[in-house]
């Protein structure tokens, strides 16, 4: 049997299960009498992870007397979407080894024929589960509750072993927001946690070793699969759901206090106001914002304005920003005028920036642990899914096979049809092919327009520059697989690149002349806020020139891939 899947995964610690569990939610929505049972998988794989590497996972689950075999294949790059479409293909066996016969009919029968893959698949890791289903609903959608209490275990090596506490939220009937608007609901007596990676990262990560399981990194944006034939909104909709999947990514990260965590964070912050402002002409005249809190609970996220995400968005860049600034200015502003100057007549100096760079910091770890954190990216979700931002308000939602998000690991063999979900489809736009040319084009245009003797240019006209060439990089990287030329888009993203870094150095020293007046305004650390702000003053001249060079380059040989 083949099936699509979509679905949301959330962590949850012992305390917020039993809540779950006693949520009115539960009681008001049900559809069936929940069922409890518990159920066994065994992943399989190459000894070279050649499903691993290709986006797939073959298990064998087994449900009391009951064995089915499993074969989930992402149809999207995972890697920075929120949400991605994955192939299930599911069939009864004999037993917990899996039949290759049946692989055939599933993207894996190009691996290799039968008898290699018996040769080469191996047990690698196993899940024990204790699962709870609940079946919710309500006039035209339902979306299942699966809630997962066990352990992931690694094949050869039983005891070596990560525990599972986790609810997904299945698509059965209806439109994507849904499974968005069904968590914000249970937000009011269960905090959520988005849970990345899935049970099978978890398993491959845990196999090859106990510091690979506990890594946690940054993540930075991944290219966006997209189509020049596809509409402009449908195009706006693939972006948004990038953006949204790398901060959703980066809460780990943040949470373990990474510098770099903070700073992709505040990038994917940055990214979907920038993809807001390249596709304002789709979204009609109601941009601006429309409520005086668009995080506050009780808020219909289908119906804020482009203007009310940009607002939600600004909070959270508000303790971002200053985190992100001490960040900088104490490992590479101060790290760089100690290796000059020497650390001594510094030291009053770093002991008063760690202490603010401490407070930005606490501020951002209290801004996490904030109710509005928790609902933004469910806020941010349902917006995006509903598409109620069309001009004309939306459509009548079409028929659609499907998606499925990072984490849709659902082990529930026993589905007996594919969910029948919908899309709003966008209404008659351009295709995005001609749309993003056209706002190719004129962001180039207003770059060239504002850096046009660009080294005579006062500091606040540069760093309008700054601001229109970052514009445009962004529209290059989210159009940049649209290219008929790739090595051409390679190019002009390179030199683009050489101009935002140089532009940005200047916005470094700006930012932290600004910081250190700051700080020479307390007596005691006026001497080496001093001596940092006269090195920092015979860099700006050097660090302007390679803005000027690096301007001449772009406009001489940049080419637009576009055109």
């Amino acid at each position: 049997m083949h099936r699509v899947e979509l679905g949301l995964k959330f962590a949850l610690d012992p305390a917020g299960l039993k809540s779950l569990r006693q949520h009115r939610a539960l009681r008001d929505l049900r559809l069936a009498k929940p069922v409890t049972r518990s159920q066994s998988a065994v992943y399989f794989d190459t000894e070279d992870r050649r499903l691993h590497a290709r986006g797939a996972v073959a298990k064998v689950v087994t449900i009391g007397r009951r064995h089915v075999q499993s074969v989930k294949c992402a149809m999207e790059p995972p890697a920075g979407s929120a949400l991605i479409r994955r192939d299930a293909f599911e069939d009864a066996v004999a037993d917990d080894r899996p039949d290759l016969r049946l692989l055939t009919g599933t993207p894996l029968g190009a691996l290799g024929t039968e008898a290699d893959l018996a040769a080469a698949l191996r047990p690698v890791f196993v899940t024990d589960l204790r699962r709870s289903l609940h079946r919710l609903g309500d006039a035209g959608w339902a979306v299942e509750l699966v809630i997962d209490e066990g352990s992931i275990a690694d094949a050869e090596d039983p005891e070596h072993r990560l525990p599972v506490a986790e609810i997904e939220l299945r698509l059965l009937e209806g439109t994507p927001d849904r499974l968005y608007l069904v968590a914000l609901s249970l937000l009011d007596r269960v905090r959520l946690q988005p849970l990345l990676p899935p049970k099978s990262e978890r398993g491959f990560a845990l196999v090859a070793g106990a510091a690979a399981a506990d890594e946690v990194t940054a993540e930075k944006a991944a290219p966006v699969a997209l189509d020049p034939d596809m509409t402009a909104a449908e195009g706006f909709r693939a972006i948004a759901r990038a953006c949204l999947g790398q901060l959703v990514a980066n809460e780990p990260a943040v949470r373990a206090g990474l510098p770099e965590g903070v700073h992709q964070m505040r990038v994917s912050v940055r990214r979907l106001k920038s993809a807001l402002s390249t596709f304002k002409e789709i979204f009609g005249e109601a941009t601006g914002a429309s409520v005086a809190d668009p995080l506050a609970p009780g808020v219909d996220p289908a119906l804020l304005t482009p203007g009310d995400v940009k607002a939600a968005l600004g909070w959270l860049m508000a303790v971002l920003g200053p985190a992100r600034d001490a960040d900088v200015f104490v490992g590479e502003t101060l790290t760089g005028a100690e290796k000059l100057l020497g650390a001594g007549p510094l030291a009053a100096l770093r002991g008063a920036v760690e202490d603010d760079r401490r407070a930005a910091w606490d501020a951002v770890a209290a801004a996490l642990d904030d109710p509005k954190f928790a609902r933004l990216p469910l806020v941010l979700g349902a917006w995006i899914e509903a598409g109620h931002w069309l001009p004309d308000g939306g459509v009548a939602p079409e028929p659609f096979d499907g998606l499925a998000m990072p984490g849709g690991d659902a082990d529930t063999p026993e589905a007996e049809e594919a969910p029948v979900v919908h899309l709003s489809p966008a209404p008659g736009l351009e295709p995005l092919g001609a749309f993003a040319a056209r706002v190719l084009d004129k962001r180039l245009r207003k770059v060239l327009r504002r850096g046009r003797g660009l080294g005579k240019l006062a500091p606040e006209a540069r760093h309008e520059v700054r601001i229109q060439v970052k514009k445009l990089r962004y529209a290059c990287e989210f159009f940049g697989g649209l290219a008929t030329d790739q090595k051409q888009a390679t190019r002009f993203g390179k030199r683009l690149k050489a101009l935002q870094d140089a532009l940005g150095l200047l916005n470094d020293i700006a930012v932290a002349r600004s910081r250190l007046e700051e700080l020479s305004a307390r007596p005691a650390l006026a001497f080496g806020a001093g001596m940092i702000a006269g090195a920092h003053a015979a860099g700006q001249d050097e660090a302007l020139r390679k803005g000027v060079s690096a301007w001449k380059r772009f406009v001489k040989d940049a080419d637009p891939f576009w055109s």
